[in-house]
């Protein structure tokens, strides 16, 4: 503690106590290594290797090796120095980092020991803090590490002409089910299942640049392993998403782009494209804003308060472009995983989503009036009243009438609708399409059972006849029992004659 003539105090932070506090600043494993990886694209990387490994006598350890433009020792210095950059600091519309904390706050919440290794086109040069030499210490004690203890470091060899590696070792956060190394190294491999994931939605747009700028691509390897992209708009699926128009908006001198995408229907997907778009949850939990920062994935699946979660709009994901001059506005934080909305923003945001969710529910509201209102000839009636929506049997279906008039009761015949349509398990079919929607099927009709629905709809709607009008036969064949079955017609013409 340091007193000047004019009676302020200069108060030094404890390092032991700072930096033990820092580690519990609230990454995740998974956020915590994307936070390395921004570091590298900030470096134009164009190659990034993630490897785990057991080194002898040191236990499991983590590295993330990139073909980046490098560091002087000096800005190897600089890099190594809690706080390096002012947040105020204007950066390039590039730059992925924000405060100067990323990566040792990121490292220190998964390990104990941080060594950054780098050459810009001359020597290796290296840096490493390491917590229990700092708490034993309490000082800010950074070690230079010189050309001997450099060789001894894992993955040294294969820094190319410029590039960094980003080393953590002691890795006393892994949750595992003893100390010995094996057991660590096998909680690493579990960690990295969930990072894959992660990782792949995070810099979708750098590993698949195709539609923003093809010079960035970035490779993005795992124990030598390529992620594949997880992009959330579906552009390169088959059928491919419904891009809206983009819209700007003006924010100070900086504009931000958004614009949205409506997901193909799902039964026009495979299962595995289904999943893909899924993002390892389902539809209705992944909709809404998507949030970049120079490209990079900020926050995704929510509509932070501007809209709904629905069945109606899971179709419906947006795309927010936020530059990187505006962090402050939208209070990015350090782990770049939080982010607010300014209020003038979200004024001019919400009626482009209420357009945008109208466009979405029309897959969804399109199939239902085409049910109810097409050429066929439904057995079920959708009935809006004071705001509520039910489903009735239709009571003037012929095959209703045949029922009714085969019970010789129509009294007993209502009641036993009645009981259908009460019972109706609406909840239960949401939960199950919202969930799994490509598990969800009708009724499967075997060929013999289609003869006979056949059979009772023609005797229904053309009793006695032996000649079946065409038209009557076209409605038959819309019924969405039979729209499905492409035998139905030919089953048809064996059962009467139809009309030219």
């Amino acid at each position: 503690m340091l007193k000047d003539s004019q009676g302020k105090l200069t108060l030094r932070p404890s390092a032991a106590r700072l930096l033990e506090s820092m580690r519990d600043i609230g990454y995740s494993f998974e956020s915590a290594l994307a936070d390395i990886v921004d570091n590298s694209i900030s470096a134009s990387a164009s190659s990034i290797d993630i490897i785990n490994d057991i080194q002898p006598g040191d236990g499991p350890y983590l590295a993330v090796l990139d073909n980046g433009r490098g560091m002087s020792s000096d800005e190897l210095t600089r890099a190594m120095q809690h706080g390096s950059r002012s947040p105020r600091d204007i950066r390039h519309t590039g730059d992925l980092g924000r405060f100067g904390l990323g990566m040792k706050t990121a490292s220190f919440s998964q390990c104990r020991r941080l060594t950054v290794v780098s050459r810009a086109g001359g020597s290796l040069e290296a840096r490493c803090w390491d917590l229990d030499l700092v708490i034993s210490e309490d000082e800010w004690i950074l070690e230079l590490l010189d050309e001997r203890d450099i060789q001894k470091l894992p993955l040294v060899d294969s820094i190319g002409p410029s590039g960094t590696l980003v080393l953590w070792q002691k890795l006393d956060r892994l949750d595992t089910l003893g100390d010995e190394p094996d057991q660590k190294y096998a909680a690493l491999n579990e960690l990295f299942g969930r990072a894959r994931a992660h990782l792949a939605l995070t810099f979708h747009r750098f590993l698949a640049p195709e539609y923003d700028d093809p010079k960035s691509k970035v490779i993005l390897r795992i124990n030598g392993a390529e992620l594949e992209a997880a992009d959330p708009f579906a552009q390169a699926c088959t059928p491919s998403a419904d891009a809206h128009e983009v819209e700007l908006i003006r924010m100070g001198k900086a504009e931000i782009a958004v614009q949205g995408f409506t997901l193909p229907h799902h039964q026009n997907l495979s299962t595995t494209q289904m999943t893909a778009l899924e993002l390892g949850s389902s539809l209705v939990e992944t909709q809404g804003l998507y949030i970049y920062r120079a490209r990079r994935l900020v926050s995704g699946g929510t509509w932070l308060g501007l809209a709904r979660r629905s069945e109606l709009t899971k179709l419906l994901r947006v795309r927010v472009d936020v530059p990187t001059s505006l962090d402050s506005e939208w209070s990015i934080d350090v782990r770049k995983s939080r982010i607010s909305i300014p209020a003038a923003i979200r004024a001019r945001l919400r009626p482009l989503i209420q357009r945008m969710t109208e466009a979405a529910r029309r897959p969804y509201t399109y199939r239902g009036s085409r049910q109810a209102s097409g050429p066929g000839l439904s057995l079920w009636s959708r009935v809006e009243e004071r705001g509520s929506v039910r489903y009735e049997i239709r009571r003037d279906h012929p095959m209703i009438s045949v029922l009714q008039e085969a019970a010789g009761n129509r009294a007993e015949v209502a009641s036993i609708l009645l009981a259908i349509e009460a019972t109706l398990p609406l909840e239960t079919l949401f939960s199950d399409i919202a969930a799994t929607p490509k598990s969800v099927r009708q009724q499967q009709v075997e060929d013999g059972e289609l003869r006979l629905l056949l059979a009772a709809f023609v005797e229904a709607m053309a009793p006695g006849k032996q000649t079946l009008p065409s038209a009557i036969a076209e409605t038959i064949l819309a019924t969405p029992v039979f729209a499905g079955q492409p035998s139905a017609r030919a089953v048809l013409a064996t059962m009467r004659k139809i009309e030219k």
